[in-house]
Formats: C-alpha cells, structure tokens, sequence
C-alpha cells in the first residue's frame, strides 16, 4: 500500500498545479469573452470538426461551407479552443486528484457518488456527439451526484473524499456550462454562470490546498493565536461575520461584473463619476435583470437597450462602493487584530482592483486591462476565501 505521506505530498502538489491551471482557464476564458471570441468555434468540443482549428486553405473552405453563418477567422478561433483545451486539461487533474484520495478509503465509503460521476462523465462524453436530447439527464444527474456525496461517512478525514468528489462534479459542470455557452449563442445567463462557476472551482481548489496545507504543531502558537482571537472580539460584530460579509459581498460583485460582461454593458456609462453626463441617468432595472431572456438570438454584442445597459452598469459602479467600503472596513479590523499580513494583502489588492476597475471606463475598456480585472476579482475571492478559513479554524480550536 502507498505511503499516505506520499499520498499527501503527490495531492498537494497536484491541488497547486490545478490552481494554476485554473487562474489560466479564468484568464484565457476573460480574453476569449472580452476579444469576442465566445463564437469563435462555432461547434463542440471541436473547432469546426478539428481537434485544433482549420488552417489549410482547403480546411478553411470546408469549414466556411459547412458553418456559412460563422466563417473561419483565426483570430478568434485559436482563443476558443486554447480555452477549451486548458479547461480539459484542468478536468483531467480534478480527476486524478479525486482518484489519489479515494486510493485511501475502502471503497464502501464513496462508491456510490464515484458510481454517479461515471456515468455523468460518460453521458457528457456521449453529449458532444448527439443534440440537446441528454442535457436534462445530465442536469438531473449532477443533482443526485451531489446530494450522494452527503452519504460519505461523517468522520474527521472524509472531508478530503467529499471535497474531491465535489470539485470533480464541478468541473463537468463546468464542462457542460462551457458547451452550452456555445450551442446557446452566448445567453448572457449561462456564459454569467460559466464565469461564476471558474471562479468557485478556483476557490474550491484553494480551499482544499489551504486544508491539506494547515497542520497543528505542539508549540506552533496556533492554539495561543485562537485563545487571542476570541479573547478580543471586536465589541459590537464578531470578525468572523464581518469577513464572512466580505466574502459575500464580494461574491456578489463578481456576478455582477459577469452579467455587465456577458451583456455588453461595461461601457453603458462612458464617463467618472457621472454617467452619460447624469448622475443617475434613466436606467431600466426590470430589463437589465431580466433572467428570463429568450433562448435562442445570438447574444454577440448583446441585445439590451441603452436604458437596460446603463442599469447593469450602475448596479456594478454601486456594488463595487459597497465592497470597498466592507472591505476597507475589515482589513482595518484584521489589523487592528494583529491580522498584518491579511491586512495588507487585502488592501493591496483591493486597491489595484479599483484603480483597474476605474481604467475600464477611463480607457474605453482596453483588452488588457479588463483582463487584469478579471484576474484581480479572482486573486480577490481566494484572498477572502483564505481569510474566512483562516478565522473560522482558529475559532473552532
């Protein structure tokens, strides 16, 4: 049998890789958003019937004759499906690292799930050669793959199973969000879903690198730093619930970011502080959160009118001064708290985050930066997602 420690050290190592991977598909999927590029395959998981893209003249022309509405350009096909290679690349890992936990439990602990995720792997396999004929059974299978992890036993060490098992699902959801980007045309419902779940997978995989990373050592001081942590509460709200706030607020602010995205309305207010030289300006709430948007129009370049944008812009300028303000609020806690390092960190990033988020306006949305904004809410997620683990063990020792 293998040694766990071995175990352990292989499963670390792996959980870093797939974090990396990750913040690569988040960044390459921003880029192929951002660059119009969400159509530049028109099929899937091939590129116009090519593992990679056509690029012979007489590929272009078979491919132009058989997808006539969406001609080959290159430069928005080779974006797609790098994209869609990284993310295959990233499931495979999600994969091995659930197979490296599961060698260490007897199978009657987690057979049932791993049973469910096989057919669900098998069924999405199956998926990319027939319609839309399997998308309710997948949906429906994803559900009960998820309410079986709940049946792994409840002891202390299962957690890894049940975190494992739970990003491996997520991931071909994940997989599935990503096709349906495509065969849908871009429903501002799904692509906004597809950017939120990237960034809960990441935050999943940085959870379960914090988890294998943190080890209680006799006079570490860990326990002394939990005895001060509940020793001096802040007087009026626990920081536990404040960091908590922040986590969701931020959270919140990400889909934010994502529906103005996936609706073309980043630039629905063109000027600072004002917009379209108002301050508040005739926006459409009801229509710019409409969920309910028809299936089937092709949504590149979106559909709303300007009433609509202009609200979806607004709710996101808002959401991002109330962030500021919870956070600001809370890395001053941290450090008030002797939290330093978090508190730094957090106010750094935070800080690079607004002055790129003021940039994207400012500049007219130059593809660089908008990208980098993208990547900073995500180094912001994992930044919140450290400080609530962080609080939440040391308050439970």
């Amino acid at each position: 049998m293998e040694n766990p420690i071995n175990q352990q050290y292989w499963l670390k190592n792996l959980t870093i890789i797939s974090i990396v991977a990750a913040a690569v598909v988040i960044i390459l999927g921003a880029f192929t958003r951002l660059s119009d590029a969400g159509l530049g395959c028109p099929d899937w998981p091939t590129c116009y019937g090519h593992l990679w893209i056509p690029d012979s003249l007489s590929e272009i022309a078979i491919a132009n004759s058989a997808f006539p509405d969406t001609p080959v350009l290159e430069g928005k096909a080779w974006p797609e499906q790098i994209h869609r290679i990284m993310a295959s690349s990233l499931g495979l890992l999600c994969l091995t690292m659930l197979i490296l936990v599961l060698k260490r439990f007897p199978s009657s602990y987690w057979f049932k799930p791993v049973m469910l995720l096989v057919g669900l792997v098998t069924l999405t396999v199956f998926r990319a050669f027939l319609d839309d004929k399997l998308d309710i059974p997948l949906l429906l299978g994803l559900v009960l793959f998820f309410g079986s992890i709940f049946t792994v036993p409840h002891f202390k060490q299962s957690n890894n199973v049940k975190l494992s098992l739970f990003i491996a699902g997520w991931v071909i959801l994940q997989g599935l969000f990503g096709m349906w980007t495509v065969t849908l045309n871009l429903w501002p419902q799904v692509v906004t879903a597809h950017l939120i779940g990237g960034f809960t997978l990441i935050s999943l995989l940085w959870w379960q690198l914090l988890t294998l990373s943190s080890t209680t050592k006799p006079g570490s001081g860990t326990q002394h730093n939990a005895i001060a942590l509940t020793a001096i509460k802040p007087r009026y709200i626990s920081l536990n619930k404040l960091a908590l706030a922040g986590l969701v607020v931020v959270i919140i602010q990400i889909f934010l970011g994502g529906w103005t995205s996936s609706n073309y309305a980043a630039l629905a207010c063109p000027d600072l502080p004002l917009c379209q030289g108002q301050i508040w300006p005739d926006p459409d709430f009801s229509k710019g959160f409409n969920l309910l948007q028809d299936i089937g129009p092709n949504y590149l370049g979106g559909t709303m009118d300007n009433a609509s944008r202009i609200a979806v812009h607004l709710s996101h300028r808002i959401g991002a001064i109330i962030v500021t303000l919870i956070l600001l609020i809370l890395a001053g806690t941290l450090f008030i708290r002797s939290y330093m390092a978090l508190s730094l960190t957090l106010l750094s990033v935070l800080g690079i985050q607004v002055v790129l988020g003021i940039s994207n306006v400012a500049f007219y949305l130059p593809l660089s930066v908008a990208v980098l904004h993208n990547a900073g809410a995500a180094l912001l997620l994992l930044i919140l997602v450290t400080i609530n683990y962080h609080l939440n063990k040391r308050a439970s020792l």
